[in-house]
């Protein structure tokens, strides 16, 4: 049976990716065939010149939030303030627009970039917003604060927190400033109570992957008591859609065991369970001891140049410790012990354990336990690896874990990186050492916390704003948000564009490495499914 045949563009083909000029014919939901320009295309029911265009495998993206992406269009975006009190304006302001909304959610502040280095108090939003329910988030989705009124009706206390996880001020009491598990039970208990239809929402959200070239989208933390809502929206299959499970109190909270995982069907992929071994700005590092001095001094530079204690307030309040020759960064949200009993428990149930490590303590935790566990080849995925060290590069690749990195992080955190100088000791998004030790990569985006647009990840990840030695080739950038990330979740795609391969591509106007290019169409299974065909 005749297909579809496209002609004219360069075909980013087979499981290597190599950009070749020639034609491609979709018979079914199937890639039936392709071909370089000078050999004669087989004969077919419809013919599409796309002359000039790239077409390449569908993006898979193995690390989004697309459940609460769909919630930041009913709140306030922050992503553009530039000070705390512009921020607390902002905040009054839509207090007053929508005064009787039960909850005002804030999204996508970014305090790092501020003069203070914080983000308001209880008292501060009470102040410009009296008896209001009011949870503002770090874009980060690791930190947040809350608002008087917003503490006592979500019951905010130290009981189901981390050291620290509650700020206190000196007489013991909370300021509103929440991190990590204390800032993940608030946000889930927050949306919960927040009018909107969290399945519309995500609908929503999910759309947009498609319009963007996104074949298969990968949502990296699902309550279980949503599984069923998963369930659901995944069955029109655009895009395919895939999820791990964590702890039902909140995206940050500890998992206790695959007891609670849902069986059956997750999806477009495996079962899964996502643990949280660092945090996002509290994260898991260490480094040569030499670099307290020099931290502590670009904290000094920073607040001279800011006119403000914040930068150094910022430095001086972080867990460190020296040991040796060491500076150790003390936020990893398991002992060595019971992350190795986790695993155990997870890899013996069949679910693929998804491990949040950002820093490289927390790598270096996370593939020792996979190697202790004596976990196969494949059977983990480790997630951001932001910061890395030659050990914690080693240590990934003989744990046999796929490795996945976010390139939107180089913009949407670098600077910060930057700024405080660890970049001077570690390396920053460190794609080219994974990819030069053999750890299977994946590009992924984390959106909301980085850019979800694959075609700008592709871009950074290979002309890098800083480190651009870590730099990947062209062809390495696309294999890792395509055919080595569907490999990862053993989903359709790891073929490539080759004969026989499901039929999911993504087709661009132009060079998808040139800044001007965009996707123009998206086909999933065989099948065009953005821009929707014209009915009627």
């Amino acid at each position: 049976m005749a297909g579809t045949l496209m002609t004219g563009a360069t075909i980013w083909a087979g499981p290597t990716c190599t950009p070749q000029p020639g034609w491609l014919l979709v018979t079914g939901d199937r890639i039936t065939a392709t071909g370089a320009h000078d050999t004669p295309p087989p004969p077919a029911d419809t013919m599409i010149d796309v002359a000039g265009c790239h077409i390449l495998p569908g993006f898979v993206d193995t690390h989004l939030h697309a459940t609460v992406v769909g919630w930041q269009t009913l709140g306030v975006d922050g992503s553009a303030w530039t000070s705390l009190p512009a921020a607390l304006a902002a905040i009054g302001v839509a207090a007053a627009a929508d005064p009787h909304a039960p909850w005002l959610l804030v999204w996508n502040a970014r305090p790092f970039r501020w003069p203070q280095r914080r983000l308001p108090t209880a008292a501060e939003l009470d102040a410009v917003a009296p008896g209001r329910q009011i949870l503002v988030s770090g874009v980060d989705v690791h930190r947040g604060t809350v608002s008087s009124q917003a503490m006592r009706a979500l019951g905010i206390t130290t009981r189901r927190a981390q050291d620290g996880d509650v700020s206190l001020d000196r007489r013991g009491r909370p300021t509103g400033e929440i991190w990590e598990q204390a800032y993940g039970e608030a946000l889930a208990r927050a949306l919960a109570s927040a009018p909107g239809d969290p399945v519309a929402l995500t609908r929503q959200a999910l759309d947009r992957c498609v319009s963007l070239g996104i074949t298969h989208a990968h949502e990296a933390y699902v309550p279980p008591q949503h599984h069923e809502r998963m369930l659901g929206l995944a069955a029109p299959a655009s895009p395919r859609l895939s999820w791990a499970v964590g702890a039902g109190e909140g995206l940050l909270s500890p998992l206790e065991g695959p007891s609670v995982a849902p069986d059956g069907d997750y999806g477009a992929s495996g079962r899964e369970a996502k643990l949280f071994l660092d945090g996002g700005d509290r994260c898991a590092v260490c480094m040569p001891a030499r670099a307290l001095g020099r931290l502590t001094w670009q904290a000094v530079k920073e607040t001279v140049a800011a006119r403000h204690p914040g930068p150094l307030r910022d430095a001086m309040r972080r867990r460190t410790t020296v040991q040796g020759r060491t500076l150790r960064l003390e936020y990893l949200r398991y002992s060595d012990r019971e992350l190795a009993d986790l695993l155990s428990a997870y890899l013996s149930a069949g679910l693929r354990p998804r491990m949040h490590a950002l820093g490289n303590l927390a790598v270096r935790q996370a593939a020792t336990a996979l190697r202790a566990v004596g976990a196969p080849a494949g059977a983990a995925v480790i997630d951001h690896l932001v910061l890395l060290d030659p050990a914690a590069v080693d240590l990934v690749a003989a744990s046999g874990a796929w490795a996945t990195v976010q390139p939107g992080f180089l913009t949407t955190f670098g600077p910060q990186i930057v700024d405080g100088g660890t970049d001077r000791f570690l390396t920053v998004v460190g794609g080219r050492s994974l990819l030069d030790a053999g750890v299977p990569l994946t590009l992924a985006s984390d959106h909301p916390a980085g850019p979800l647009d694959p075609l700008g990840n592709l871009r950074l990840a290979v002309r890098r704003p800083i480190q651009p030695a870590q730099a990947l080739t062209p062809a390495e950038a696309v294999r890792a948000l395509t055919v080595t990330a569907a490999a990862s979740l053993g989903a359709p795609g790891a073929g490539g564009l080759a004969a026989g391969e499901t039929a999911d591509l993504a087709i661009c106007d132009g060079d998808p490495f040139d800044p001007a290019t965009r996707v123009t169409q998206t086909w999933i299974s065989g099948r065009r499914v953005w821009p929707a065909a014209a009915t009627g």
